[in-house]
């Protein structure tokens, strides 16, 4: 019986996330991933590979000047400056055929840097292998998430944390981003979040994508599920395969709510997976 071969991927631009978040996430990733069942292979597309482990494949941006971070990318307010749509090299990924030589085709799962693995990959690997799927914000009050207000916010019930695919499945994404940048940065101004849920989320005209159940990951800022009442913070969840950490909070949301990331963590239980 032939291996699935498992590509995973990351993005790292500019300076905020040091090489020992991409070492880590690929020692992560590695660690969890079965070898007797895949084929482990790590990318990360970025500018500064310093510093990488010999084993990631490092790509490089490809030059186009409305997505490669050295056009637009420098200042520390960025985020909420000029530059639109602040996390656009992400986008990049979709591009399957430009994974350096080899062009590799099989599962393609893309993990933010700021993710810690906790248990086996396998169920997030082979999830729904016929459709694109992604994290849905459980944690989320789903309640605002359909009116007007929350997508003028710029909401997103979506989370790009861990996005997951087959083949060429997400190059009718990469094939928008390249037909309508301008009309995408400015119109979802607030990340690939928001774009990836109205322009291919379940509310959209053309949805794509699917989503992973609740009890696969969780936010340890935010919680697991809303709909569970299970929204405690700091909290480890031993369960779930994946522990993400988003601090951003929409102008309508908590603000009480955790805003703890990796180098802060002080849970020992799961700082015993981020090595």
């Amino acid at each position: 019986m032939s291996k699935m071969r498992v590509n995973y991927v990351c993005s790292k631009w500019g300076t905020k996330y040091g090489p020992h978040f991409v070492n880590k996430l690929k020692n992560m990733a590695k660690r969890h991933t079965d070898p007797e069942k895949f084929d482990f292979h790590f990318y990360c597309y970025t500018e500064h590979p310093e510093g990488l482990d010999e084993e990631i494949k490092v790509i490089d941006f490809p030059d186009i000047d409305s997505i490669h971070p050295k056009y637009w990318f420098g200042s520390d307010n960025f985020k909420y400056g000029m530059a639109r749509c602040w996390d656009r090299p992400k986008t990049f990924v979709f591009n399957t055929h430009n994974f350096a030589d080899d062009k590799p085709t099989g599962r393609f799962v893309f993990l933010d840097l700021d993710v810690i693995i906790q248990n086996d990959m396998g169920p997030i690997i082979t999830y729904d292998l016929d459709r694109p799927t992604k994290l849905r914000s459980h944690w989320q009050d789903p309640r605002p998430m359909k009116s007007r207000n929350f997508k003028l916010a710029h909401g997103a019930y979506t989370n790009g944390s861990c996005q997951v695919w087959s083949d060429d499945q997400c190059e009718v994404i990469w094939k928008d981003v390249l037909q309508h940048q301008e009309q995408i940065w400015f119109t979802f101004t607030d990340g690939t979040d928001n774009y990836h849920s109205w322009r291919w989320g379940d509310f959209s005209n053309t949805p794509l994508w699917g989503h992973f159940p609740s009890w696969m990951a969780y936010s340890y800022n935010r919680g697991r599920s809303w709909d569970e009442d299970d929204l405690r913070v700091d909290t480890y969840r031993p369960g779930a395969i994946l522990c993400v950490f988003n601090i951003d909070l929409l102008p309508f949301e908590d603000k009480s709510r955790g805003s703890t990331k990796q180098d802060d963590l002080a849970d020992s239980d799961l700082l015993a997976h981020w090595v």
